[in-house]
C-alpha cells in the first residue's frame, strides 16, 4: 500500500475547488445576466410584433383579427369588438381625408408631403414594435 502523499492530495483538493470556485462564478454571472436583460429579449428577436394597428392600412387604422387576438376575445364579444373597430377605422379613414382636405388651403406643398409621409402605412409597425417592447407593468 502506498504512503499518504500530502503534497499530492493538497494539489488535487486546490485542483479540486478551483474548478467549484469557476463553477460558481460562472452560474452567478450567468443569473446575473439573466436577471438584468429585458424580458422580451429572452424570446426569439425574429417574433414579429403582434399588430394592433394594421400594417397595411393607413396610420392609425387598428387591426381587427391582430386586436382580437392580443385581447384575447371570445364568443359573440369577438364580433362586437370587430363592428367596433370597423367603425373607427372608418372614422380614422373618414378624419384623415378631411384633414387632407383642410391642409390644402393651410400648408404649403411641402407641409402636405410631411402631412402625407405622418399618414403612412409604415408607421403602424413601428407602433406595433413599441406596443410591444412594453410590458403589462409599464402600462
Amino acid at each position: 500500500m502506498k504512503p499518504f502523499d500530502f503534497q499530492g492530495d493538497t494539489e488535487m483538493i486546490t485542483t479540486f475547488r478551483v474548478g467549484i470556485a469557476v463553477i460558481i462564478v460562472g452560474f452567478s454571472l450567468a443569473t446575473l445576466d439573466a436577471r438584468q436583460r429585458p424580458a422580451g429579449r429572452q424570446q426569439s428577436a425574429a417574433a414579429p410584433a403582434p399588430e394592433v394597428f394594421c400594417n397595411t392600412m393607413q396610420a392609425g387604422a387598428l387591426c381587427p383579427t391582430g386586436t382580437v387576438s392580443v385581447l384575447k376575445l371570445s364568443g359573440p364579444k369577438v364580433q362586437q369588438w370587430l363592428d367596433a373597430v370597423g367603425k373607427y377605422n372608418d372614422a380614422v379613414e373618414s378624419a384623415t381625408k378631411q384633414l387632407k382636405a383642410d391642409a390644402r388651403s393651410v400648408l404649403t406643398p411641402a407641409q402636405i408631403a410631411e402631412l402625407d409621409r405622418w399618414m403612412n402605412k409604415g408607421i403602424n409597425p413601428e407602433v406595433n414594435r413599441i406596443l410591444a417592447s412594453r410590458t403589462a407593468t409599464q402600462r
